[in-house]
């Protein structure tokens, strides 16, 4: 597993007016917020009836970025498949080539490097692979208490659990888009499962990085001191 900073990736209990204002600071970096784009932001996140509709947040490398429009078709059948308040909006930060395809329900990051990312993964309910395997982002997410949903055929299975009491995300076989699909749609429509994979998450990364710390890193002891 990647070197993950948990004191910086951490679970957090933003406030949903927070977790606006994250997204609309991350959308839109270099600019003064007011209320006018604090408004036009709310109009894309928000639903009368049931507040916040989910946050589906994707980190994508220069290596993932032909998988961007599979991303965007999944999460497009996703979208069109939901009622609005549970239909989540798409976040996309990293590599994506401008000017990328837009809608209201996805959010494009401009410019990743002058985001606060622990924030932003903050802000989100759920993280979506752009490839089978763990990146960096992947295991971020999973110490902020995200559920991880990817596909299976690469590393993200050494760390992703999908059944019992230590599932911690959703997998779908690698090829199987309607299995994608179901499982963004599960992610998003049971929400305390989707709260109680993300602990599980959050706890896996801690443990597996405890386990692999390296003997260097343990305080040494002085020969004959005293225990």
């Amino acid at each position: 597993m990647t070197t993950v900073d948990t004191m910086a990736f951490r679970p957090r209990a933003l406030r949903a007016d927070e977790r606006s204002r994250v997204l609309a600071q991350a959308l839109d970096p270099h600019a003064r917020l007011d209320e006018q784009a604090l408004e036009r932001l709310r109009a894309v996140l928000w639903t009368k009836e049931a507040g916040l509709r989910p946050i589906l947040l994707s980190a994508v490398t220069d290596a993932e970025r032909h998988a961007v429009p599979a991303l965007l078709d999944t999460v497009g059948q996703v979208q069109r498949g939901l009622p609005e308040h549970l239909a989540p909006v798409l976040v996309l930060c990293g590599a994506v080539a401008a000017p990328a395809p837009r809608s209201g329900d996805v959010l494009f990051v401009p410019d990743p490097e002058a985001v606060d990312r622990p924030l932003l993964f903050a802000a989100a309910d759920l993280f979506l692979t752009a490839t089978p395997d763990a990146t960096t982002a992947v295991h971020e997410a999973m110490a902020t208490a995200l559920p991880v949903i990817g596909t299976t055929g690469g590393t993200l299975e050494k760390d992703i659990v999908t059944g019992g009491h230590e599932a911690n995300g959703w997998l779908a076989d690698d090829g199987d888009i309607d299995a994608l699909v179901a499982a963004i749609v599960q992610a998003c429509f049971y929400r305390p499962e989707r709260l109680r994979r993300g602990t599980a998450a959050a706890e896996h990364v801690r443990t597996v990085l405890k386990e692999n710390r390296r003997p260097a890193d343990e305080p040494t002891r002085t020969p004959g001191a005293a225990a």
